[in-house]
């Protein structure tokens, strides 16, 4: 697994008491950069599969997200730390830090890389500056490690189209200063749609924050996250935080917020493992979070209104240390199927009340 990066303490203004967020990821304005050129035409097509509905259940079965013993992880299970992410020797990888050879369809502003073709392939590649995304197709990402700095809004930065990120590191950079205000969140950030597989994510206050629906995240490890600032100007860290649209997909990661000590709630900085919070433009529908091992936050999995169909399956929770408990929800949020939910200890999770 690429190297566990933390980042120095800075204020960054956010009101803190019970943890939550609000408002939707808005990208800053482009760069204007007087290199040009050509776009590698690259496809990518993915399916998000439909929820059932069905009635609210509470049962306690074998379920598939057990993690992974070592080497590669199997499908439909947890991956432990060290099997996802960008896992061969980053010697490999091609370097990308500045101005020059620089990939079909991007450009170079300072400290990152701009995507500003429509369809563009990034693989093998070590990118030594955070990747911002213009185009109107799908970024394609694989084999690579990203590794983000202050001079960029978030690690990768999707402003339009499609994100297909798979085998790769998505970090910060070691010892470098902490971005000012305003500044992404999280690692992965924007209103692009997403499909994030067997990735490994840290170093930012949130791992990713997605504005639509529409998006998959399967088998990824997200953690370490950058505990910033002091109440009452201070981050709220969320493993995936999700602004509401339809068909979400969280299957099989493992994300882990937890604080020093392993507390899941150090009183200022964890919000939730998963955070959907939808508002009335843009409610969630059918969101799956299935087979996850999730830990960390005052609430480890928060759903908020409007909802629907939500099929919440398989889950293991870590302790709850110092929060709240594992799930909370709001009044208007209405869940298709709760089954096989387990907390740290073995219990069965039950679907939380209104």
């Amino acid at each position: 697994m690429f190297g566990v990066v933390a980042l120095a303490a800075a204020a960054v203004a956010l009101t803190a008491c019970q943890p939550r967020e609000s408002g939707h990821p808005t990208p800053l304005p482009p760069v204007s950069s007087s290199t040009t050129t050509t776009t590698a035409t690259t496809t990518t097509t993915t399916t998000t599969p439909k929820p059932t509905t069905t009635t609210t259940t509470t049962t306690h079965q074998t379920t598939t997200s057990k993690p992974a013993p070592g080497g590669p992880v199997p499908p439909g299970t947890v991956p432990e730390p060290g099997q996802v992410g960008f896992t061969g020797d980053p010697a490999s990888l091609r370097v990308i830090s500045g101005p020059g050879d620089l990939p079909k369809g991007t450009v170079w502003n300072t400290g990152a890389l701009q995507v500003t073709g429509d369809n563009v392939t990034l693989d093998g590649l070590y990118i030594k500056a955070g990747v911002d995304y213009y185009g109107h197709g799908t970024l394609t990402i694989r084999n690579s490690i990203i590794e983000g700095n202050h001079f960029a809004y978030a690690a990768v930065m999707g402003r339009s189209g499609h994100l297909d990120i798979r085998d790769t590191t998505i970090t910060y950079k070691k010892g470098d200063k902490t971005p000012g205000w305003p500044w992404g969140d999280g690692a992965l950030h924007g209103d692009s749609t997403m499909t994030v597989i067997r990735s490994d994510i840290s170093g930012y206050p949130d791992g990713v924050d997605v504005g639509p629906g529409d998006s998959q995240f399967e088998q990824n490890y997200i953690h370490d996250l950058a505990r910033l600032g002091t109440y009452p100007d201070n981050v709220h860290n969320d493993g995936i935080q999700n602004y509401g649209g339809k068909d979400l997909v969280i299957k099989y990661n493992r994300i882990d917020i937890s604080g020093p000590n392993g507390l899941a709630y150090d009183g200022t900085h964890q919000n939730g493992a998963v955070f959907i919070q939808p508002d009335n433009q843009t409610p969630s529908i059918n969101p799956q979070i299935i087979g996850n091992y999730l830990r960390g936050g005052g609430f480890t999995l928060r759903l908020e209104e409007p909802m629907r169909g939500a099929v919440v399956t398989g889950n293991r929770f870590g302790p709850t240390t110092g929060g709240w408990g594992e799930a909370t929800r709001e009044n208007d949020v209405t869940i298709a199927k709760w089954s096989d939910n387990l907390s740290s200890t073995g219990k069965v999770v039950p679907a939380p009340t209104n």
